[in-house]
């Protein structure tokens, strides 16, 4: 199995929750945004050197969770930081987007990173396409029009002419060429049985975000059903899984953690009243995280995605302050990392 460590780009000061959206800007302290985005590199040089696969960003709009609305800009910062790793963009969201403008980007990111990008294109939750009113009826076609267009743009060697339902372009001729070829490793979302039917048709890897794992199964049994369907079988790395961590020496510590971080995290809420059009929803394992434990209960944890098929993960540290978040990643970068690659992979062959 391949780990990736979740480049999260959180405000690490008092802010209101993932639940309020839209954030008033009044939260944000330039000091402790800017010294944020610092420390968000940082942890992402120490995940590398603790042998993580992936680096990977999100774009999220309007909140203090990830400050990345443009994730391909923390990206390129990141390939100049981590030598070696993967860089992942789990994703940049179609609808708000122009996608020829994303595949410019990407092209652009995967020659500076000397090919190492890997992408995700996501149609986004709700709430973020109220960020620019995108018409939310539109979206999904929006997303899967815009991926065809964006993997025609990277193929093409001759301009050409793009005349599509929600896209039009009279030219579409994509400086720099992507350096990966015929272009990188590309996922699509596994949320529902539309999205994993479209990444199966298209042999594109799918990815899942704080899912139970009974409904992981499910889709992936679908996916490989209808990648069959479509003559072809997907590795096992082209199956991905995005879950909260707080590992500690002990289930007891870790619990202690999570319960003294939602502790701090209510006392923020009273203080910090703010009106929402609402965020996100909350969903079980966001509150209580999937990868929750000492070393020996995380490792089970792995097997048992690996048994529903996934061949990657994808993991953020977000509990307690910078230095609670640098001791949990540590930990399961001694602990838990060199077990993942060694067994499981094992396991997986």
């Amino acid at each position: 199995m391949k780990v990736s460590y979740l480049a999260m780009t959180a405000y690490q000061g008092p802010a209101p929750g993932i639940e309020v959206w839209p954030m008033s800007p009044s939260h944000c302290d330039r000091e402790i945004g800017r010294r944020s985005m610092q420390d968000t590199l940082d942890l992402a040089r120490h995940a590398e050197d603790l042998g993580f696969d992936w680096i990977s960003v999100a774009e999220h709009h309007y909140a203090a969770y990830i400050m990345t609305p443009n994730p391909i800009v923390m990206a390129a910062a990141l390939s100049q930081v981590v030598k070696r790793a993967k860089i992942a963009l789990l994703g940049p969201l179609v609808p708000l987007s122009n996608p020829v403008r994303l595949a410019e980007e990407v092209a652009m990111l995967d020659n500076l990173s000397d090919g190492r990008v890997i992408v995700l294109f996501l149609r986004g939750t709700p709430h973020e396409h109220n960020t620019y009113d995108t018409p939310k009826e539109d979206t999904r076609g929006m997303t899967q029009e815009g991926i065809d267009l964006i993997r025609k743009a990277w193929q093409e060697e001759d301009p050409f002419a793009w005349q599509g339902k929600h896209y039009q372009f009279s030219n579409v001729a994509v400086w720099p060429r992507i350096y990966q070829q015929p272009h990188p490793p590309m996922y699509g979302s596994g949320n529902s049985e539309e999205s994993v039917i479209f990444a199966a048709q298209r042999k594109m890897g799918i990815a899942f975000s704080f899912a139970p794992l009974d409904q992981v199964r499910k889709w992936v049994d679908l996916y490989h059903s209808e990648a069959a369907r479509a003559g072809w079988t997907p590795a096992p790395d082209q199956v991905l899984y995005r879950g909260l961590a707080c590992v500690a020496d002990s289930d007891q510590q870790a619990n202690e953690i999570l319960t003294k971080h939602m502790g701090v995290q209510s006392e923020q809420q009273a203080l910090l009243q703010s009106k929402t059009m609402g965020g996100p929803p909350v969903v079980p394992l966001i509150s209580r995280p999937y990868f929750l434990g000492g070393p020996q209960t995380i490792i089970e944890r792995f097997a048992a995605l690996r048994d529903c098929g996934v061949g990657v993960v994808d993991m953020n540290f977000p509990i307690g302050d910078i230095q609670q978040q640098k001791k949990s990643l540590s930990i399961f970068g001694d602990k838990v990392l060199p077990v993942v690659h060694r067994e499981l992979r094992l396991a997986s062959a």
